[in-house]
């Protein structure tokens, strides 16, 4: 299996097996004003190409660690099935799209959303929910302290 797409976004869909994958909004960084904070709406979006020998059902997981290994909501896991790969064709792909309501957010970290086909990680992308460092450098820069 190969990852062709792995995006955190503000939405995303998905038309029949191996077809349109529509993203909205890919991010990897948010700056709250402050914590804990809660991202009302996203999505994690994926297309994972297969070949004919993977055909079948599979156990996906979806897991938002922080960067000590911390889950900050419990694991999304589900099956989805890989449909045989069609005559004249050599491989398939398959778009998973996992909507998240509401993702609470304790403090500023790096997080690490990951995902696991068959107990195997095969993608992670970065989620970093920080302070703004414009904002820590508009109050230095209005306290009058000189800039390097």
């Amino acid at each position: 299996m190969n990852i062709e797409i792995a995006s955190i976004c503000d939405a995303a869909t998905a038309n029949g097996a191996g077809g349109r994958l529509n993203i909205l909004g890919a991010f990897d960084r948010v700056f709250p004003q402050q914590f804990p904070f809660i991202i009302p709406q996203c999505a994690a979006a994926f297309r994972i190409r297969y070949q004919r020998s993977e055909a079948g059902a599979h156990k996906i997981a979806l897991a938002i660690e922080d960067v000590c290994g911390h889950a900050i909501v419990p694991p999304m896991q589900s099956e989805i099935p890989l449909e045989p790969v069609a005559t004249g064709f050599d491989t398939a792909a398959v778009n998973i799209v996992l909507n998240m309501q509401r993702l609470q957010i304790a403090r500023p970290d790096k997080y690490i959303v990951r995902l696991s086909v068959d107990d195997e990680e095969i993608a992670t992308l970065p989620l970093y929910i920080l302070e703004d460092p414009r904002a820590k450098q508009a109050n230095q820069d209005a306290s009058g302290e000189m800039r390097n």
